[in-house]
């Protein structure tokens, strides 16, 4: 470990004026090193060299720089620990013994810790396939030490809040027009003539869209002018088509950027048109709403809760294991909420194995259909603890039944547990969408390293 002079080397001319070495005595039974040591190292370097190399990671010893392995293995994993980002790790590394001795780099005071964006590449290769990956590893350990109870198997459907305004129809048009505007900007910086016009078109739509949030009143006014909007974005669609086909050719690299930013904006209005007239006809969201044109995945959900009647995001279907680790699956917007039991089973059978069969599936309400609790007895559950709609009666005796409602509540809390500003699955920072499908699983892998790395710490006790 590095540390700056605090002596005189008047008083002690053994040391540097400039560097001192300093030992510190570690406790193996801090929870880190007891976490360190309980983890499958060789299946988690494995699985992320794998994922690395796809990614076209110099992890063979190639020609140029070589990829290091053995550093960026653990310094993942600790960032996934500590739910830090890639700047908080390398404040945390440089300055923290046993993140050091964590990392394996406690020996050699001269170490040298990649920088924050080289550990943010790290992780962003994974992708969300390698962090799934890692998280069944890390799910087989704790089973494995006997922490897990694989009998019990509880689901619930969430949503992924992310970190968008109010997805209102002029604000959603406006982020195409703009990406559009920026589009045409790079095109004119690389000399193309002709684009003055359909720069003229965009203005037009901010113009329309600022006119609609600050000069008009009343329903009938804003309908009126997002009508208008809307034919102006059709419009600028229609305009910038032969410019697509024409850049089709081009070898230039920022001109493809350009094209293929245009080409995003054409394949979203698709179905945001059809979307944003049903609502000015019928004053009702549309199932699947695209709520952003940057992020088209992310959908509004009609879940008509009491006091949310329509969540925007993306949907999650968490599953919860007896002992309270997680795993989980993002599902289409408004997907059959009648089918998650049985999803939340193969999820299971993915991590435990296909002959893998838990005694006991709970469900909500929401999941209740004679076809489904069918298709559960037939894959050997013993106990479908699928709460009925109506006066439908249980599948299941009393007894069970309250096992069925324990499982349930701690499921809600593993939810809410998730969406703390601890483990930020709602309202992920991430922009891209290669990270930003990372997020969730990210946060349900952070859950279970912090939920194992607690229950090997109540093991030594």
């Amino acid at each position: 470990m590095k540390a700056r002079s605090h002596s005189m080397p008047e008083a002690c001319p053994e040391t540097s004026p400039s560097v001192q070495i300093v030992q510190v005595e570690v406790s193996c039974t801090h929870p880190l090193l007891l976490l360190k040591q309980a983890l499958p190292w060789a299946a988690i370097t494995e699985a992320m060299t794998r994922h690395w190399r796809q990614h076209g990671k110099n992890v063979d010893g190639g020609p140029g720089l070589p990829w290091d392995v053995s550093l960026y293995v653990p310094l993942v994993v600790l960032m996934l620990i500590k739910t830090f980002d890639s700047r908080q790790t390398e404040a945390y590394v440089a300055e923290n013994v046993v993140a050091r001795v964590f990392i394996g780099r406690h020996c050699d005071a001269q170490a040298q810790i990649r920088d924050h964006s080289n550990i943010a590449r790290a992780y962003a290769a994974l992708g969300k396939a390698g962090i799934d990956e890692v998280n069944h590893l890390v799910l087989k350990e704790a089973h494995r030490y006997g922490f897990i109870d694989e009998g019990v198997l509880s689901a619930d459907t969430t949503a992924q809040e992310l970190p968008l305004g109010y997805p209102n129809e002029p604000g959603i048009l406006r982020g195409l027009a703009q990406r559009c505007g920026r589009a045409l900007t790079q095109l004119a910086k690389r000399g193309m003539c002709g684009l003055d016009r359909v720069q003229e078109q965009v203005q037009t739509i901010l113009r329309s869209v600022n006119e609609h949030h600050l000069f008009t009143a009343g329903k009938a006014d804003k309908r009126e002018v997002l009508t208008r909007i809307l034919k102006e974005v059709g419009a600028l669609i229609v305009q910038t088509r032969p410019l697509v086909e024409r850049l089709a050719t081009s070898a230039d690299r920022v001109i493809q950027s350009a094209r293929a930013r245009l080409l995003a904006m054409h394949e979203v209005i698709k179905p945001l048109m059809g979307q944003i007239v049903q609502w000015i006809s019928t004053g009702k969201v549309a199932a699947n709403k695209i709520v952003h044109v940057g992020i088209p995945q992310a959908r509004a959900m009609v879940r008509n809760k009491a006091g949310k009647k329509t969540e925007f995001g993306l949907a999650y279907l968490i599953s919860r294991l007896g002992g309270g680790y997680l795993f989980g699956e993002r599902l289409a917007a408004n997907a059959d909420e009648r089918q998650m039991p049985l999803k939340a089973l193969w999820g299971y059978r993915a991590i435990f194995g296909q002959e893998a069969t838990p005694e006991l599936v709970v469900y909500d309400r929401g999941g209740d259909s004679t076809a489904t609790r069918q298709r559960l007895a037939l894959e050997g559950i013993k106990d479908v603890g699928i709460q009925p709609k109506g006066n439908r009666p249980w599948s299941v005796a009393e007894g069970v039944r309250e096992q069925i409602r324990s499982e349930r509540g701690r499921t809600e809390g593993s939810i809410g547990t998730l969406k703390s500003n601890r483990y930020k699955f709602n309202k992920p920072q991430e922009r891209l969408w290669q990270t930003l499908e990372m997020a969730g699983p990210r946060s349900i892998l952070s859950f279970n390293l912090n939920k194992f790395m607690r229950d090997l710490v109540a093991l030594t006790q």
